[in-house]
């Protein structure tokens, strides 16, 4: 039973070579190998790295070196399949593969929950991942790996994954929960014991790992939008095809994990996400960027012919990220010629309201637009009821910063003191010196969607008492968008209208401001001051128009 499907023909690899649609795929791999991998040094992890979190919250030094391992054999395993001729990919991947089994935990240090006990068999996003990758690396190479890494990699998978799994009725509460830990730690715990251990699958397992996969998908609404990201999305969804995969090959088709309207929905959502280029939503903590990833797409194009659309390969990848094997494997097993070399059109035109999630995406030939309301409670939640952005020339120019950098802090009761995830760095307005505020009950209201037209009520987001209500409209022209906010004040109060851009704006005469292809006028009695903060995209232009006494409407147009 080859669960890696074609993976498992020595043919198929080697036969890459000659073929057009995989020449950038080996180009990556030979291009990380000559920069990279041929001087590739295996680095210590030394306790003081480890520890650096709990004194600190610094998680880089040690995540530097960690995931440099794994990109090692993300590079290292394809290139000793394409040229199996060649021993030095095999050689220093064993060396690679020796030292990642050495590892005290395969857990990251800020998804340990402790420091001073010794727990090295917790089961995170990337001791799941890692056991993924060595059960793949296993099946692949068969007997060109040595006997003591074939019988260390068995060995230790059992005991720091599969024996902590099975000692359990569930492990905590990524089993339970409907985040992206869900999908990963299931999908790769569950493929690594398909491959490793098919004799621990047994209807008790199966269930347990169907139940936590259904849990994964409960958390996506009917309309099938993540609110936690579109990198999160590619992160959770893969590892459920992954696993969805295997298991239909497992079971002979009996379990398929792939039917559904709401898994239909999930599948179309990446291709909504593209504004212009691949400048793309960046809600929650996303990236200014998108690049459909070629593994997960293709797979579900094969599943939804008729719904999911393929962009051109320049907006794809085989890359995910933190040394991810499958992602690059998979690329390549599931990568079709025929959407590869036939794409959808990254340009047409759409406009897609998602009612659950309450986000509106529009691209049209001059421009693309998103915008949500929502509320402040969401997975990997910024503070940014009303928040939207303007895309043109394939980039972000009014936008959505996106993602901080990740902390302790980050990830702690500081977190809306920070300036990505809090208020302060979205375009909405400053009511009185306050921002919005965290919470599910800091949510938009009177939220109403027509075509050409989106209009929520904010003031629900904001701790003042100074507003009954903050009315916001986006109305939508195929050259432009207008937005509009009303105010109905109970008192005297000081409104700041935010508007946030990594691009230095050129303030013109009365009126309008040039921020890179986007023309923003705006009318309403107002006075503009560009202040900057520093983040994690670099200087951030705030463009704050405070309205004089009296003023209740301000209206910015962007073209």
């Amino acid at each position: 039973m080859k669960l890696l499907g074609r993976g498992q023909d020595p043919a198929f690899w080697t036969g890459l070579k000659d073929k057009k649609e995989f020449e950038r795929y080996i180009r990556e791999l030979e291009r990380y190998w000559e920069n990279t991998g041929k001087s590739f040094e295996i680095s210590i992890l030394p306790y003081s790295k480890w520890k650096l979190f709990w004194d600190t919250g610094d998680r880089g030094e040690y995540e530097h070196v960690y995931f440099a391992r794994r990109r090692f054999i993300e590079h290292a395993l394809p290139l000793s399949l394409i040229y199996p001729e060649e021993r030095v990919y095999i050689d220093k991947l064993s060396d690679v593969v020796f030292a990642i089994l050495d590892e005290y935990t395969w857990c990251l240090p800020a998804h340990q929950g402790q420091r001073d006990k010794n727990d090295n068999s917790r089961v995170d996003l990337f001791a799941s991942e890692t056991a993924f990758h060595l059960a793949i690396i296993y099946t692949l190479l068969g007997d060109r790996l040595d006997p003591l890494i074939r019988d260390r990699i068995r060995v230790e998978i059992d005991r720091r994954i599969f024996d902590t799994i099975t000692s359990c009725e569930s492990y905590g509460w990524w089993e339970t929960g409907s985040t992206n830990w869900t999908a990963v730690c299931t999908g790769s715990v569950g493929c690594a014991m398909m491959l490793m251990r098919p004799d621990l699958m047994d209807e008790i397992m199966e269930e347990r790992l169907l139940r936590a996969m259904d849990g994964f998908i409960s958390g996506f609404a009917e309309d099938g939008v993540c609110t936690e990201g579109c990198g999160y999305w590619g992160y959770g969804v893969s590892y459920y095809v992954y696993f969805a995969d295997m298991i239909k090959t497992f079971t002979e088709g009996r379990v398929d994990l792939f039917r559904g309207e709401k898994m239909r929905a999930i599948a179309t959502f990446p291709q909504k996400m593209f504004l212009s280029g691949n400048a793309a939503v960046s809600f929650a903590d996303g990236n200014r960027t998108l690049d459909y990833l070629f593994a997960v797409m293709h797979r579900l194009k094969d599943e939804y012919p008729g719904d999911v659309l393929i962009y051109s390969p320049e907006l794809g990848s085989f890359d995910g990220g933190c040394g991810r094997l499958e992602m690059r494997l998979y690329g390549a097993i599931w990568l079709s010629e025929d959407y590869y070399n036939n794409p959808a059109d990254s340009s047409a035109s759409f406009e897609e309201y998602a009612p659950n999630a309450m986000w509106l995406t529009k691209r049209t030939v001059k421009y693309g637009f998103a915008a949500k309301a929502g509320h402040n409670a969401e997975m990997h939640n910024h503070n940014d009821v009303g928040s939207f952005i303007f895309a043109k020339g394939g980039r972000q120019l009014l936008m959505d910063i996106g993602s901080g950098t990740y902390t302790r802090q980050y990830f702690s009761k500081e977190r809306y003191s920070i300036f990505e995830p809090s208020s302060r760095s979205h375009s909405v307005p400053v009511i009185d010196g306050e921002y919005q505020f965290v919470g599910k009950d800091a949510a938009a209201s009177d939220v109403v969607y027509e075509k050409g037209r989106f209009s929520m009520d904010l003031a629900g987001a904001y701790p003042t008492g100074a507003v009954k209500s903050v009315k916001r409209t986006f109305t939508m022209d195929d050259d432009k968008v207008v937005m509009t906010d009303l105010y109905d004040m109970t008192r005297e109060a000081t409104i700041v209208e935010r508007i946030v851009t990594l691009v230095k704006p050129e303030v013109k005469e009365d009126g309008v401001v040039l921020v890179g292809d986007c023309r923003l006028s705006w009318s309403g009695d107002a006075t503009l001051k560009v202040n900057t903060e520093e983040c994690a995209g670099g200087t951030c232009y705030l463009l704050d128009f405070t309205l004089n006494a009296g003023e209740n409407e301000f209206k910015v147009v962007m073209e």
